[in-house]
């Protein structure tokens, strides 16, 4: 079932990423940054509390993703300028 999930999630992003290319990739990596600055910001109320690790760990995680996204979206840039 897993297997199936996946697969299908892949061939998804495969089609969105081919289809519509670096604005799909952009608007990722803008929703991702938007996350990141959202987490930023509630940071200082949360250190506080035991929410803070929790708020920590997904500041971690969006960084990350973001990280990732931007190397696609340059990946897809630099593939588009060998192509034109």
């Amino acid at each position: 079932m897993l297997f199936a999930v996946t697969e299908a999630a892949r061939r998804l992003e495969r089609w969105l990423s081919t289809t519509f290319g670096r604005p799909y990739h952009a608007l990722l990596a803008i929703g991702i940054g938007i996350e990141l600055v959202q987490h930023c910001r509630e940071l200082p109320e949360k250190l506080e509390s035991a929410a803070a690790i929790k708020t920590v760990l997904a500041l971690l995680l969006f960084l990350v993703l973001l990280v990732h996204q931007l190397g696609e979206l340059s990946e897809h840039a630099e593939h588009r300028r060998r192509h034109d």
